[in-house]
């Protein structure tokens, strides 16, 4: 479990490492908001879209401890391709790879936990898992604006400070090597036929819907502000980057670990005390929390900002892992690959293109002035959109 967990910090540090290069990047190469936008949004996520389904089907079918040993060799060889790509077209493919690989690890990790954890301690089980990847994107910012500042702002700057911190990586996929298969009918998986595994999923699509949808819108909110925050922040108020990596590794840090926490317990009391609809329930009522921080973008001071940031963080790290543990209670382990991947293929196509989204609502409200009124505007709006999906699908959960 404990290989596991670090596996998904991983995943998200991985995930992460362009974020506090990315200005030292745009500028070394030359690129503009909308190439960084799809280097951070559909190059990242676009892959789901084949990858998640395949990639959940054979966690059913195989070992899932052997999938993460090569989902974390992928995550190795995405971020090395990165540092090394000489153009635009090299470092889509590179985010490509890395994007379908975090992808997998973030739904074979979860499905090894539900493997190993009775339902009603999934929650807190996934709590760790979940301040485990916080702590691997802070890390990332932490550790990348360290290596922005040491390395400089020349041309290949950039490019040393990624091979950096590629290291940690080398040593998670190492660690991988120990996981080993939980308890589960192997055999039997392995027999599950395609066309069977889709039928029965088709059984669940009630309570699939609302989990694809309303993760989705805020997943959208969630990337746009952790993929432009840094670079409003250095915008808005000229800080240097190993200071804007050093704020936003903490904020993302502690966001992450109370987030993770807050989910972790709720969503077992949730399952406790009322099972799965009060759990919608109080998805419904954190989405409406959300939305008033999506106004972080606007604020006038660097306290202000954080704080706000901070908060929509918390909010959405809490909806993740109550998502998450919703999801193993609802829908049968033999299927909870097939699941995952379909969720997280048709929440790729939507995410992906948050960043993008941001970067053109900028441009038509007054160029790269207007980044913090279009963050704004995604933001709430995601938060409005989750809440009412949630509210609508409640009563597929009266039976779950």
């Amino acid at each position: 479990m404990f290989v596991i967990v670090i596996a998904g910090a991983g995943g998200t540090y991985a995930w992460s490492t362009v974020g506090p290069l990315q200005e030292t990047m745009r500028v070394a190469l030359a690129l503009t908001d909308g190439q960084i936008a799809l280097l951070q949004g559909p190059a990242l996520y676009l892959p789901w879209v084949p990858g998640a389904i395949l990639l959940g089907y054979l966690m059913d079918r195989f070992s899932r401890a052997r999938l993460l040993v090569i989902l974390a060799a992928l995550e190795v060889i995405g971020t090395v391709l990165t540092a090394l790509a000489p153009n635009f077209f090299i470092l889509l493919g590179a985010r490509a790879l890395i994007g379908l690989a975090i992808c997998g690890t973030a739904m074979d990790a979860s499905a090894l936990v539900a493997g190993f954890v009775a339902p009603g301690q999934r929650g807190r089980m996934l709590t760790i898992f979940g301040i485990a990847q916080i702590a691997g994107m802070s890390a990332a910012f932490a550790l990348g604006g360290r290596l922005a500042a040491q390395f400089g702002t020349g041309p290949d700057g950039w490019r040393w400070a990624m091979l950096a911190l590629t290291v940690p990586l080398a040593f998670v996929f190492v660690l991988t090597l120990w996981v080993r298969e939980p308890p589960r009918t192997i055999a039997a998986s392995r027999e599950v036929s395609i066309r069977w595994a889709f039928t029965e999923v088709w059984r669940f699509r009630g309570v699939m819907l609302p989990l694809a949808v309303g993760p989705v819108v805020w997943g959208m909110g969630y990337t746009a502000a952790t993929v432009w925050s840094a670079p409003l922040l250095g915008r808005n108020f000229n800080l240097a980057p190993d200071y804007i990596g050093a704020l936003m590794g903490l904020a993302l840090l502690a966001s992450g670990m109370l987030g993770s926490v807050l989910g972790g317990v709720l969503a077992d009391f949730c399952q406790r005390t009322g099972g799965p609809r009060r759990t919608v329930l109080l998805l419904v009522a954190l989405a409406l929390l959300q939305a008033p921080t999506g106004a972080f973008g606007t604020m006038p001071s660097v306290v202000l900002m954080v704080l706000l940031l901070f908060m929509l963080c918390t909010i959405s790290v809490t909806k993740s892992v109550i998502c998450t543990s919703l999801c193993t209670v609802v829908i049968p382990n033999e299927l909870l690959g097939l699941c995952f991947g379909i969720l997280n293929a048709l929440g790729a196509i939507f995410i992906s293109l948050s960043p993008v989204v941001v970067s053109q609502l900028s441009t038509a409200i007054e160029g790269p002035g207007g980044l913090g009124e279009a963050l704004m505007l995604v933001c709430v709006a995601t938060s409005l959109v989750g809440a009412t999906t949630f509210a609508l699908g409640r009563r597929f959960f009266a039976g779950a």
